[in-house]
């Protein structure tokens, strides 16, 4: 799948959403982008990913998000 084909694939299946979990998509894209600004993105060739294997398991671990970015759990970043 190609980029602009991703994309609107993207778009379509935000479009099918309620305006709240739009909102979400939103801040997790933001979220994606200042965390490849920040912390030197990998391009995925090197890490032998392909983009539909990145978007999978970063849906899966999204579900962590919350626990990894809960008060306190930065003291587990320097184990």
């Amino acid at each position: 799948m190609d980029t602009n084909e991703c994309t609107r694939q993207i778009v379509e299946d935000m479009l099918a959403l309620p305006c709240d979990k739009i909102a979400e998509v939103v801040d997790f894209v933001h979220f994606l982008k200042a965390q490849a600004q920040t912390s030197g993105h990998t391009p995925l060739h090197e890490i032998r990913l392909t983009r539909e294997e990145a978007f999978d398991m970063r849906r899966r671990l999204a579900t962590f998000e919350n626990d990894w970015g809960a008060p306190g759990m930065d003291a587990y970043d320097s184990l």
